[in-house]
Parts: C-alpha cells; structure tokens; sequence
C-alpha cells in the first residue's frame, strides 16, 4: 500500500471524545483498521512518516492518557471470534478473539454456549485489549486483574513485527504488555479462558460507618464477590456481597434511581449544588440514600436476590463524572477511611468542599501461584479463578508480592483495597475537584497507595517530571507524579521502560504528551 492508500484508510476531521466528555480531540487521522495486515500497515507507516499513534477503545479512561492530536487507531473492527476451545472435563473453555470486541460482547457470545467471563469490572462497554492495558479489576478476595484471565496476546509492535506472547514465549514482553498503558505494541489478538456460566445470590445489607470498621478484619472474604458503598453525609455504607449458585435468576426490587423521573431531579439537584450553593450538597445527598435504600434491611436482614453474573456484576455508573481511583493495603484501609471521614467533615463544616456519594470500596487479590494447575473436580459454582496465566505486570498498582494462599486460608495480607473518588459532573458542567481529590491522593499515599492509571489523578507540579510547570492548571488537570512513579515502581519501570525501548524504537506509541512526560514515560 501507499502512502496515499493510507491517508485514504484514515478518516479526518473526526472528534474522538471520552465517555466523560471532559477531553476530546480532532486527530489528524484515524483508523479503525478490520484486518491485522492493515493494523501493520499503518503502523508502519506511522514509523517511516514520523507519526505517533495511539490506540483507543470505548473512551471510558478519564483522564489525557489516550488524547493526541497525529493519529489515532481504533480496534472496534476487530472482534471476531476466531477459536473456541473447551477443557476436556468442561470446566473452563479458551476463546480467541479480536482485541477490539467488547466486554458485553463477549459475553453476549459466550452465553449460549454455557459459558462467561470470570470477573467483571463494573463498566462492559470497555473493549478487551483496553481494560488489559490498564489494569482493569472487578472486586473480589479471590480474583485479581482482568489480566489474569488471559492466556496469550497476540501484539503488533513498534517496528511492525506480529509477535505471539504468553509466559512460554517472550514471558519479558508478556509481563510488560498484560498491562502496557499501549505503549508497547497494540494488542490484536487475546485467547482468554473463561468459565461455565453462573449466577449470583447477591444480598445488599445497609451498616453504618463504625460497624464496616468493626467487620474489616473478616468482611472481605466472607464472600467470593464483595462491594462497599460509603456515603459521608449518612454515616451509612451499603454492603454487597454475591456467591455463585445454581439457583434461578429472581425479579429484584427496582431501585429509586431506575425511575427516569428520579434520576434527572437527582442530576438537577446535583446541578445547583455545583453551579448555585455547594452547603445544600449533603442534604441532597442525604436525600437520594434514604430513597434509593430504604427497602435495605440492616446486616442480617438485607434484600437477596439472584441474578446473572453479568447483570450482577456490571454497574450504572448514573452520570458524567470524575473518578480518582488508588489501591493500598487492605490492612491500611481502617486508618485511611477515618482520616477520610475525618477529611470530609471538617470540609463540610468549614465550606471548603464537598463530595459526591458514593465513594466506592473495593478489593482484589493479585497474588499467583507457583504453578499454573487446574482442578479437574471443578464446577460452575466453584471458588476462585482459574487461571489464565500467573504473571503480575511490571506495572500493577497492587499490594507487592504478598504470599498466595488458597481460596480457604486466604486473609486481608493477600488482599488490595481500592478506594475510587466519584465526582459527578451533572448535564455535563464540571464540578470542582482539586481540593477534594488532593487531599483524597495525600492521604492514600501516606498509606502506601498508588493510583489506578486510567482514572483522573491529579498529582502535583512538586511529584512531576520534565519542564518547568505550567503558570496554570485547570481545576481538574493532571499535574503528574513521575517522580513518585519511579519510586514505587523502581526496578520494575526501569524494566517494563527498557522493553518499551526494544520493542518501539521509534517511540510510535510514546508521543511527548503532557501526560507522558510528567508521568515519566517519555
């Protein structure tokens, strides 16, 4: 193909926006390639014209990571099923699939045949090769990253070469790009292993503040799914918890934000506190909790139901928003959360800011066996994952090499606690959030924390790398933790950034964003 055939393959003036509609851009040109060949194509062809390229999925990152003005490549076109393979005794299948499929996709193929994914996150419109790169998690004590579920990758890197990737062959670059921020190569192709389909007996108890901090020693492996909402201004959290079962799906109660009606006061409400008298935010949030919960009995007397894994899984995720997410030792999770209580108290008291419910607890658990075996004797409603592989990425955000220990001896030392910030932005107005989310961020890495790399950190010009600060910034713009990134991540960065090296010399997939540079990734 010539140079002109691929200014023809890409389409111009298209404005590629995030879900979030906080950031967009106009690429100069962008592709959305239906064949490998033609993904190599303009890879190569972004490399002989001096062209960076970044690859993008649904948009649901919030933050700049994925924003660039040269060209961009989107894989939507490449999802199709291209193998499906079942273990001899049924108990788990690998399917092989384009990068580009969609999590809800995927799934949607997967049902009839009996079977689903392992682990959700709480978004599926995400595409696969998307929520690999960025260290996408669900919320359990037995499962980890998405990324754990996979088997092999198949990646185009920098210099145009298709490279197979699992722990057998290339384990270096397998381990990089299981979770690459698309700065490797872009995933093509994954064989992800999957399990018989199952549903889940999910009970939702309401508990106050004071008694999850009694519970914290022993709640988060009392069940193989686990989801905590905080909500400041009631003193309350609503604890969720789901078991696999066998059971049939029930028809659950619809909640007080499922009315249309509802939920545009709710959004208009939080429109007047932003735009108009932030004081009048907890009462209005007080309000939306006592509607939406208050058929939840208390612990012991919360509502079951039993629902699809998808549906129980997944999330609405309600509005346009903010999310700074971090992950710390569960163990640090008691301190933390009173100093957040604490935090946002005093703001409240004093005007200075206020906070959107919920604030969202969850957990994973990263840790990997010695050796990849699968029980034979397993069922649709086993505990635990069965492993695709058991490589932990140069660049997971999680606790450090804590021990592995079987589903029944697993304790909060295995585990990572991820607290998410939600900040929304109601019919599309920005909220304020630096005040809020500095604090949230000094205050997590004190206990060790690091953020999630696809939400919306902001750092400080302090923590970041390359030139001199900007004059301004905008209320919510990343300023950048470089020089905390290369303390936390040391020896594994300087790895993960050599194989970078190696397998993208021209620096394709590295613009000199400001994102890149002040993150120390340039």
């Amino acid at each position: 193909m010539s140079t002109v055939t691929v200014a023809n393959m890409g389409q111009k003036n298209y404005v590629f926006k995030n879900w979030a509609g906080v950031y967009s851009t106009k690429p100069q040109l962008y592709f959305q390639p239906a064949t490998r060949n033609e993904v190599k194509h303009v890879v190569n062809q972004a490399r002989k014209q001096g062209k960076h390229l970044i690859t993008v999925g649904s948009g649901h990152t919030p933050n700049t990571l994925c924003m660039y003005s040269e060209w961009m490549l989107n894989l939507d076109k490449l999802n199709d099923i291209t193998a499906f393979d079942e273990s001899p005794d049924k108990n788990y299948a690998d399917v092989t699939v384009g990068a580009g499929i969609r999590i809800f996709e995927l799934n949607e193929y997967l049902d009839p045949l009996g079977y689903t994914i392992q682990n959700l996150p709480s978004i599926l419109i995400p595409s696969l090769g998307g929520v690999i790169s960025t260290g996408t998690h669900g919320s359990s004590a037995y499962h980890g990253l998405l990324s754990s579920q996979i088997v092999n990758l198949t990646m185009i890197n920098g210099s145009s070469e298709v490279l197979f990737l699992d722990s057998e062959h290339h384990p270096d670059i397998f381990k990089a790009a299981l979770l690459s921020l698309g700065k490797i190569g872009i995933i093509v192709e994954v064989t992800i292993r999957v399990v018989p389909k199952f549903n889940l007996k999910c009970k939702q108890e309401m508990i106050s503040f004071d008694q999850m901090l009694e519970m914290w020693d022993y709640v988060w492996t009392s069940s193989e799914f686990i989801r905590l909402w905080w909500y400041p201004y009631n003193d309350k959290c609503i604890l969720w918890r789901a078991e696999k079962t066998e059971q049939a799906p029930t028809k659950g109660k619809k909640g007080w934000l499922t009315n249309r009606f509802n939920r545009i006061l709710y959004e208009a409400l939080l429109w007047v506190c932003v735009k108009l008298y932030g004081p009048l935010t907890p009462y209005v949030e007080r309000f939306v909790f006592n509607r939406q919960f208050r058929n939840v009995g208390g612990l012991g007397h919360g509502s079951v139901e039993v629902t699809g894994s998808m549906d129980g899984l997944s999330l609405d995720c309600l509005y346009s928003q903010f999310v700074d997410e971090w992950a710390i030792p569960m163990d640090n999770g008691p301190e933390v959360l009173r100093s957040l209580q604490h935090s946002v108290s005093s703001a409240t008291e004093s005007a200075e800011f206020y906070v959107h419910s919920p604030v969202e607890i969850r957990c994973s658990n990263t840790t990997v066996p010695d050796e990849l075996t699968i029980e034979k004797t397993r069922s649709a409603t086993s505990v635990g994952p069965v492993y695709g592989n058991i490589v932990r990425p140069y660049l997971d955000i999680s606790s450090r090499d804590p021990r592995h220990a079987a589903p029944d001896n697993i304790t909060n030392s295995q585990l990572t606690l991820f607290i998410n910030a939600t900040v929304y932005r109601p019919f599309g107005f920005n909220s304020p959030v630096h005040k809020w989310f500095s604090l949230f961020e000094d205050t997590l890495t004190v206990a060790g924390g690091r953020p999630h790399w696809a939400k919306n950190f902001l750092g400080s010009p302090k923590l970041a790398l390359g030139d001199a600060p900007k004059p301004n910034y905008l209320d919510y713009e990343c300023r950048g933790l470089g020089k905390k990134i290369r303390e936390w991540y040391g020896t594994d960065l300087q790895k993960f950034l050599e194989i970078r090296n190696q397998q993208d010399p021209s620096r394709v997939f590295t613009p000199e964003t400001d994102w890149t540079v002040t993150n120390g990734f340039s």
